[in-house]
């Protein structure tokens, strides 16, 4: 039993051992895989990054870090020299950030990508490309916290002056005031309560009052659409009526004026040929004298017999 339990014993290492040594092939296969390089500039400090320093697209580890070195001609500047897989999708969009591996200080490269283009960046080691640089987290944190303490020392300030005795002392009178003004509001309240108590009454009574109103102002519409239809009427009847003055009435009017007319100019004639010769009321009138032609005719300047 026993050499049975060592025999599977050795059977496990063996089987580790190949097992390691399959994956140390795939890595070092990996490790073989010729890197495309690309150079970062940074102009902010490269804290805890280091050669061999693992380089991420989006998450995913596709290079390290080749070299760290100065730029002579532009001080304050690091020129980062990176190895990328080749089958990594960097873009003309693609940009880097150096970000800190949580608290043990050692910093990588990030490649990251907005999208913009799909115009692949190619490098080669005849023709480096270059990828730009942002601010990290931290360093925009750092940036902000520079223009805000500022801010927030002056708030401090007046935090204190507001928080000084002499504004306590002033807090806890208003303070209380306001528990006074509250006990008398409440004070007020039960005193107004009888009164609100019959406000629900009062409003039903001057809805009864607007809605008799309205009744009102209905009836009296109608009545005076009544009176207006009345009124109507009688217009129509006097205009009827001066119509049939006009046909009827003033004709007989107009023939009897001319009758009147007629008879005074007779009795006018008669009037004045009762003047000229009152006799001829009994021997009536006068005969008339002959005309040419006629029997008895005396000629021109004679006088009629």
């Amino acid at each position: 039993m026993e050499n049975r339990s060592h025999a599977l014993l050795a059977g496990l290492f063996a089987l580790l051992l190949v097992i390691a040594g399959a994956i140390g092939a795939v890595w070092i296969s990996k490790k073989n895989v010729p890197l495309l390089p690309y150079e970062l500039v940074a102009t902010s400090p490269v804290t805890g990054l280091s050669e061999q320093s693992t380089v991420r697209y989006q998450g995913v580890p596709v290079g390290r870090v080749q070299s760290l070195r100065f730029m002579p001609d532009k001080p304050g500047q690091v020129r980062i020299l990176i190895g990328v897989d080749p089958n990594t999708p960097l873009t003309e969009s693609s940009w880097a950030e150096i970000v800190s591996a949580g608290v043990t200080g050692i910093s990588n490269v990030e490649l990251r990508d907005d999208g913009k283009s799909t115009k692949r960046l190619v490098s080669s080691a005849g023709r480096i490309q270059d990828i730009p640089i942002r601010p990290s987290f931290l360093e925009r944190l750092q940036t902000q916290s520079d223009e805000v303490l500022p801010a927030l020392d002056r708030i401090m300030n007046q935090i204190e002056k507001l928080t000084s005795d002499q504004n306590i002392e002033s807090l806890q009178t208003t303070m209380k005031n306001v528990a006074e003004l509250s006990t008398q509001l409440n004070q007020s309240a039960k005193l107004l309560e009888p009164g609100l108590k019959k406000i629900p009454a009062l409003v039903d009574g001057m809805t009864t009052l607007t809605r008799r109103m309205d009744d009102s102002m209905v009836l009296l519409t109608r009545r005076l659409d009544g009176a207006l239809a009345d009124v109507g009427i009688l217009t129509r009847s006097a205009q009827d009526a001066i119509s049939q003055i006009n046909a009827s009435t003033l004709p007989d009017i107009s023939v009897l004026s001319s009758s009147v007319v007629d008879a005074s100019r007779t009795l006018t004639r008669t009037v004045r040929q009762f003047g000229q010769s009152p006799q001829s009321f009994i021997f009536g009138p006068p005969r008339a004298a002959p005309g040419p032609g006629e029997p008895g005719f005396a000629g021109f300047g004679s006088v009629a017999p």
